[in-house]
């Protein structure tokens, strides 16, 4: 049995929902409401799409607990969702990533120019700003009432690819553009976005991101500079807007993969 685990029934959701029901697999729908009742999950291969990655990753070890398959699992769900913990798998893994400090408090801290202050957990290009001054960070790092940040030296101009993995190959990427005015390339916030082609340099990239997290499907953000770099992993990915651009069946690829895995 393959079962999709969510809490708000979002666009990408449909999709698979409407890709299962093309590729003839049965598709069972859990939704995670104000109380679960944990003995009834079965152990079968769950795909989680909560909005909530706090509820996922809750999610995803209860599957795991009952003997399940979590797509993605609880650990690769809390890794992803953390981009300091993200941060550091990939530069373990040997990747090209931007620089980075991680500020767990109040620090001087020398700018080499522009910089990117954000927060280690959030989407959608929320809670995330440029700086150019020790001025402006200090000010941020007074505000962050607790939170750890991070400190990203700016690559290029903003623009990125997200490149989409699924079962080890990237199936799908796209150009992402800021709009004007803007540094912020997610599609959310009014990007443009344009088919990019994957040669072997970013699927390779974006394939060992992906494993470096233990994410069986991602969407892996590559940024443009003087050579590309890794700068984050998504454990629940959207990608209406990558289907949309591409043309590309993403969830038909991801209904594949939880088919091939309730075989085995």
């Amino acid at each position: 049995m393959v079962a999709l685990i969510y809490d708000v029934l979002k666009e990408e959701e449909k999709m698979l929902i409407k890709a299962a029901e093309r590729l003839g697999v049965r598709l069972e729908l859990v939704r995670v409401g104000d109380a679960v009742e944990v003995e009834a999950w079965r152990p079968d291969v769950y795909l989680i799409r909560t909005l909530s990655h706090n509820k996922g990753v809750i999610a995803a070890a209860i599957v795991e607990a009952s003997g399940g398959v979590a797509v993605n699992s609880s650990c690769a769900l809390a890794v992803s969702w953390n981009k300091a913990v993200t941060h550091a798998k990939l530069k373990g893994a040997g990747l090209p990533v931007p620089k980075t400090s991680v500020l767990f408090g109040e620090a001087d801290i020398e700018l080499g120019g522009r910089a990117i202050v954000k927060t280690v957990s959030g989407s959608w290009g929320r809670k995330v700003a440029l700086v150019s001054t020790p001025d402006e960070l200090k000010l941020i790092l007074k505000s962050a009432e607790g939170d750890v940040l991070m400190l990203q030296e700016m690559v290029g101009t903003g623009e990125d690819i997200r490149v989409f993995v699924v079962g080890g190959r990237a199936v799908a990427a796209m150009r992402r553009i800021p709009p004007e005015g803007d540094w912020r390339s997610n599609a959310a916030r009014g990007g443009k976005t344009l088919p990019q082609p994957v040669d072997k340099e970013l699927e390779e990239l974006a394939v060992k991101a992906a494993e470096a997290v233990g994410a069986l499907y991602a969407g892996v953000d590559v940024l443009i500079g003087d050579r590309l770099y890794v700068n984050e992993v998504n454990g629940i990915p959207e990608f209406k807007a990558l289907a949309r651009t591409t043309g590309v069946d993403v969830a038909g690829h991801i209904i594949e993969l939880l088919r091939d895995l309730s075989k085995k």
